[in-house]
């Protein structure tokens, strides 16, 4: 094939480009993205104590809950947020390669992811996050050529803002996401699913709306749940984040495939035990004040403030130690490759599996669970998927949703079963 013709003829990236560490990294944050999801999926936080079956409480729900929220919570979305930064720089590069321009492709891919997780969302599931990096995910193509400095002085701006963000709310009183939260509860009373009262205004009534076994219903209040959703972004500054830790995630990926930080020990260590040492004392700081403090404004302001200074350091310590340990015996970390492969069905799956679980349209055992069961409930569900994942990859080439997502983006049929000399 001449060069002229291979140019043409562009093509996702291929296994053997493929990192597998990042498969592995990817499949890890799968899992306790979950874990992290699944005290919703469950009704954890909806129903109250006295309801759930008396075997199910344990004297480590508690410990269990405190240790989840101090190392899980918003980490390892960071970490999925750093790998899609790297996604980005491997899909600018391979195009790069192929003299291809990338904006074009990347407008595509975004827009059918955009597409995907709309419809996850507004039918599915409140906590979705792929509309989110749909969205910001546009934007990248403005920071691609940034400098290395000029990446990171962006990033660290972008993830510190949420603090100003909070200020400024507070001191103007323009609670401009309240539109979100009012509207969703305005398009539930029109319909005539039931609402609780929430600081004057009618909110959506979760247990409700987890018990409901009207399928009907189940989407109609999904797609109201879409705006508080929206409003909890709003509020909470996640824009701001997310886009702060792609920017992170272009650089690391730079380092990665230009520079070759994987094989980097030294790097990796310092990231590391800086990471861990900054991120670990401020996450158990911020999970004392989400469990133990009070309603009052400062209380509010410090948990902003908490996540803002250790959440990414911890999530790249994490990540870093991950990958120190993979590189030792990359051979105990392979078992979460096929998951990572097959990451964006795996997510997907996961919000099917919990909702025929735990909703009053599947088995209803919403609310019944104590926090160690629950734990141990995502933890069989993702053996579950690490089987399925590995045979299924025994015979395609690509997950379910991976298949559709690009033969949407790359607007062709791409076989998906393996030939003999795949």
């Amino acid at each position: 094939m001449d060069v002229k013709s291979k140019q043409n003829n562009m093509l996702p990236i291929q296994k053997s480009d493929r990192i597998q560490f990042l498969d592995v990294l990817r499949g890890i944050a799968i899992f306790f993205i979950f874990s992290a999801n699944i005290p919703v999926f469950s009704g954890f936080y909806f129903f109250p104590d006295e309801g759930r079956i008396p075997e199910t409480l344990l004297f480590t729900d508690e410990i269990l809950d405190f240790i989840m929220y101090t190392l899980v919570d918003g980490k390892f979305y960071s970490i999925f947020s750093l790998l899609f930064g790297i996604g980005c720089v491997i899909q600018y590069n391979n195009l790069k390669s192929h003299n291809k321009p990338f904006a074009p492709f990347f407008r595509r891919r975004m827009f059918w992811l955009l597409i995907i997780g709309l419809i996850h969302l507004c039918l599915f599931w409140i906590g979705d996050i792929l509309t989110l990096y749909a969205l910001l995910g546009f934007t990248l193509i403005y920071f691609i050529k940034l400098s290395d400095k000029n990446l990171l002085i962006v990033a660290a701006f972008l993830i510190l803002f949420p603090i100003v963000h909070w200020l400024f709310v507070y001191f103007t009183e323009l609670n401009y996401y309240r539109f979100f939260f009012i509207t969703s509860g305005d398009y539930y009373q029109h319909f005539g699913l039931p609402t609780i009262d929430r600081n004057g205004i009618p909110f959506a009534d979760f247990q409700s709306f987890q018990t409901n076994e009207s399928i009907l219903d189940y989407f109609k209040m999904n797609i109201g749940n879409t705006f508080i959703r929206t409003g909890a972004i709003l509020r909470e500054g996640r824009i701001f984040k997310v886009l702060g830790i792609f920017l992170i995630g272009i650089w690391a990926g730079r380092k990665v495939l230009n520079h070759d930080l994987l094989n980097n020990t030294k790097r990796l260590k310092k990231i590391a035990l800086w990471g861990i040492l900054i991120g670990l004392p401020i996450s158990i700081l911020r999970t004392y004040i989400e469990f133990y403090g009070g309603p009052e404004d400062y209380w509010k302001l410090s948990k902003i403030v908490s996540y803002a200074l250790g959440t990414v350091p911890l999530a790249m310590g994490i990540s870093a130690l991950l990958a120190l340990l993979y590189f030792k015996k990359p051979s105990a970390f392979a078992v979460f490759a096929p998951v990572g492969k097959l990451a964006l069905s795996n997510y997907i799956f996961q919000t099917f599996i919990s909702v025929t679980i735990f909703y009053g349209i599947g088995f209803g055992f919403t609310g019944k669970f104590g926090f160690t069961v629950i734990m141990t409930i995502a933890i069989l569900i993702f053996l579950f998927q690490i089987l399925m994942s590995k045979l299924w990859l025994k015979h395609f080439r690509f997950g379910p949703f991976e298949w559709i997502w690009r033969q949407l983006t790359y607007g062709k049929y791409l076989k998906i079963r393996k030939q003999n000399n795949d």
